[in-house]
């Protein structure tokens, strides 16, 4: 069942994230400044509420498939499909547009920067851990968050959420010592937000909780900009360069005006890629790319001669639980 008010998290989250960057125009980054202060309380608020969301959904649709031999393979199939398209996508984009109009973070990237940002591995540049698409950096964790919940639906619930925790854990106290490469700055002790995300995803299943009409409601209003929080975030980085320089263009320097202008251009840019771009392609791959597609593949293999049986015609794969 979908829960409205994560959706609505996952808007707020989103604008969070935006809001700081626009703030940051204000302040020009400036390290004692008080803009600059709220700006990264604002974006790293946002970011933990996307990473305890991410703990709670990832428990919420896999609690009926803790133990299943096939839950890993398949949970895997579907994040992949969820979040590796359109961040590809975005990345390229982000990357044409260094090269070709702003020189800008990226703009001395090569191929070797693209591949690895490509395969959500961390690598050093211009003074931090940024891909190409800086706003990527929180995708690096989650799809080392992803691998390490795919081996705990290898186990059976109680212990699975219990080693999940366990291996993270574990991992932000060893993985510091791996000098300061990727593995030292993916240990980082932020992934325990995805750890309270999946303690509350367990107690409300535990508790069999479920949410009030008058949190649901509300939340429904917010609902079409949660289902593009993703696409927001992915693409709000070049909107807001763009609409920087245009603004500097048309008006001189950046006013308080740019951050409630911000929002509204980088919401509208997140609702159209999520509807033009992010679905039909989640579509499209998914169609490609599903469990009932491969076991009919492998029907059709002429060595079989399943078709002449009179029992194929019934043969049916079972869809997988919704998440």
């Amino acid at each position: 069942m979908k829960i409205h008010f994560l959706q609505a998290a996952r808007a707020i989250a989103a604008w969070l994230v935006v809001t700081d960057h626009a703030l940051l125009e204000l302040s020009h980054n400036a390290p004692n400044s008080p803009i600059t202060h709220l700006a990264w309380s604002l974006g790293s608020a946002g970011v933990y509420v996307f990473f305890i969301i991410s703990g709670f959904i990832m428990v919420h649709i896999s609690w009926e498939r803790f133990g299943q031999r096939a839950a890993p393979a398949d949970f895997l199939r579907r994040r992949v499909i969820r979040i590796v398209p359109l961040y590809w996508l975005a990345t390229v984009a982000a990357l044409a547009a260094h090269k070709l109009f702003w020189a800008t973070h990226g703009a001395d990237a090569g191929w070797t920067d693209l591949a690895y940002s490509l395969s959500f591995i961390p690598y050093s540049a211009d003074g931090g851990w940024y891909p190409i698409l800086p706003g990527g950096w929180t995708l690096n964790y989650e799809m080392m968050f992803y691998i390490v919940f795919a081996l705990g639906l290898t186990l059976p619930r109680k212990l699975a959420v219990l080693t999940i925790g366990a291996v993270l854990g574990a991992f932000i106290i060893v993985g510091p010592y791996f000098a300061q490469g990727a593995v030292a700055y993916l240990a980082s002790p932020i992934v325990l937000w995805f750890l309270l995300g999946m303690g509350l995803a367990a107690i409300w299943h535990s508790r069999k909780l479920t949410e009030p009409a008058w949190v649901a409601k509300p939340a429904r209003l917010l609902e079409p900009f949660g289902d593009a929080s993703y696409s927001t975030y992915l693409v709000h980085g070049l909107v807001l360069t763009a609409l920087l320089r245009v603004w500097i263009m048309l008006a001189g320097s950046a006013s308080a005006w740019i951050v409630p202008v911000s929002l509204v251009v980088a919401t509208i840019a997140g609702l159209t890629t999520h509807l033009l771009v992010e679905k039909p392609v989640l579509r499209i791959i998914t169609n490609l790319w599903s469990p009932k597609r491969e076991t009919a593949a492998v029907l059709k293999l002429p060595s079989l001669n399943l078709t002449s049986s009179p029992n194929a015609a019934g043969i049916r794969s079972q869809p997988p639980n919704a998440g």
